[in-house]
């Protein structure tokens, strides 16, 4: 009831987060404004958590269960997209929502505070406590927050995202190493005198040429994939200096790691191959290439335990419902997009504890999963067949029926905390699940003390 009476305001603070579309650890509007609301209804709020000036958490409540909620709030580059089903950006070349974290960030505020309503109406002990975490697009916040001990007394997270599809996702993810190679030569006239020169670019060429041969040794889940950030300022000029960004991922954080430690080795041997007899002399000008490691994250422990809950409420909430003017907005929209042509998932979906075994994408929720407890879902803020990252998806996470969808997951997760406040008994084998899935696992934070939330060099602030 709290969230149909409130309603107008949930979807207004994410229609406007849609509207400021900040992209990575730039978010400090969207942050303000959701934290302020919570820190409006009475939540206790600390903000810039783990260095990082977007991040927040927000706590309401008492003592035990430690409910955790997660809040995302970062856009994309270059998805900027008007309200529409044909392409028409807002700002050409500006971010967008095409993950749909306006709906996420805002659906997370809204449960929260219907959860507060509930728990003062029905004087229910425990705490919720809202993550608002920041570039989750560069998988970085809960990373951080993890490794800083943030969630270390939670008891148990339920965590959403849009989606095409209403459903609990137990979905396998992959582990991932996000890091910057910088490579150093020396400048010279390209053409008068390219003898006197050592380039940084043929460094990252030769190291691409390894990287790429690795791949046919690499075990079939592993994944390379990279971009150049900077490969020097002028055809005429021998780059001084060259980056590359890489994401090494695999089926799990010790794979990641075993091909990692080859691509140590291919960035030595690219440095020797640019400069030749003079590596290593510092007369020569040589500097060494350094690897900036910018975040990790290990494959996803799903809580079936935990799932179990969160398919009950969102069974009891049922998928959203759709007016014919919005699915024929879904139609347009798929046809103009070019996938099948069926409007919105208007059912819940079954729950499906026997997943596929592999996946492509990677999530920094992962890490929160190897914390404490910890299961997803998803609700129908986009028509079916609309993938994310595009300018379909960020339309819709700006449309009316994205906005009602929301409205949903605002209820699901409100009723998830209320059973496990009203019913503490059922954290039990959600914790019992947790300790086997840990028994044969340490978890070590993938970022060490010395690593600070950051970007590739080409996202940073000038």
């Amino acid at each position: 009831k709290w969230v149909d009476k409130n309603s107008k305001s949930i979807q207004k603070a994410s229609k406007t987060v849609w509207d400021y579309a900040e992209i990575a650890l730039k978010e400090h509007k969207s942050a303000k404004l959701l934290s302020g609301m919570l820190e409006e209804a009475g939540f206790k709020v600390e903000r810039g958590v783990s260095d990082m000036p977007s991040a927040f958490v927000a706590e309401y409540g008492k003592g035990k269960p430690i409910v955790a909620f997660l809040a995302e709030y970062d856009a994309l580059p270059g998805l900027s997209q008007k309200v529409k089903t044909t392409i028409d950006p807002v700002v050409e070349g500006a971010g967008g929502h095409g993950c749909g974290h306006s709906l996420f960030g805002a659906g997370t505020i809204g449960g929260a505070l219907a959860l507060k309503e509930a728990m003062d109406k029905h004087k229910l002990k425990g705490t919720i406590r809202v993550y608002g975490t920041p570039a989750e697009e560069q998988v970085v916040a809960k990373v951080f927050m993890v490794r800083d001990g943030l969630f270390d007394d939670v008891d148990v997270c339920f965590d959403w995202h849009p989606s095409s599809k209403n459903r609990v996702s137990v979905l396998p993810s992959k582990a991932l190493r996000s890091f910057e190679v910088t490579f150093f030569g020396r400048s010279a006239h390209a053409s008068g005198a390219p003898w006197e020169g050592v380039s940084a670019l043929d460094a990252v060429e030769a190291f691409e040429t390894g990287v790429n041969l690795l791949r046919e040794h690499m075990p079939t889940t592993g994944r390379i994939h990279y971009v150049v950030t900077q490969g020097g300022g002028a055809p005429n000029v021998i780059p001084a200096k060259a980056s590359i960004w890489l994401y090494n991922r695999a089926k799990d954080w010790p794979e990641v790691m075993k091909i990692y430690s080859h691509v140590e080795t291919i960035v030595k041997a690219a440095d020797m191959m640019a400069w030749g007899e003079e590596y290593g002399d510092p007369k020569s000008g040589f500097k060494p290439a350094e690897i900036n490691m910018l975040t990790g994250v290990y494959e996803y422990n799903h809580n079936h335990a935990t799932a179990k809950v969160i398919h009950a409420n969102l069974s009891l909430v049922g998928a959203p419902k759709y007016t014919k003017n919005e699915e024929k907005f879904a139609r347009d929209l798929q046809e103009a997009f070019g996938v099948d042509v069926e409007g919105y998932h208007t059912e819940v979906a079954e729950l499906n504890l026997d997943p596929p075994r592999e996946s492509g994408g990677s999530t920094d929720v992962a890490n929160i999963s190897w914390t404490t407890p910890t299961a997803s879902f998803g609700v129908s803020n986009w028509p079916q067949n609309i993938p994310a990252h595009s300018w379909a998806s960020t339309a819709a996470s700006g449309s009316e029926p994205g906005l009602k969808a929301m409205l949903n997951a605002c209820k699901v997760l409100a009723f998830n905390a209320i059973d496990v406040m009203s019913d503490p008994s059922l954290i039990e084998p959600m914790k019992n699940e947790f300790a086997n899935s840990r028994k044969k696992f340490d978890y070590i934070p993938p970022v060490g003390p010395e690593v600070k939330p950051g970007l590739p060099s080409h996202m940073r602030e000038k």
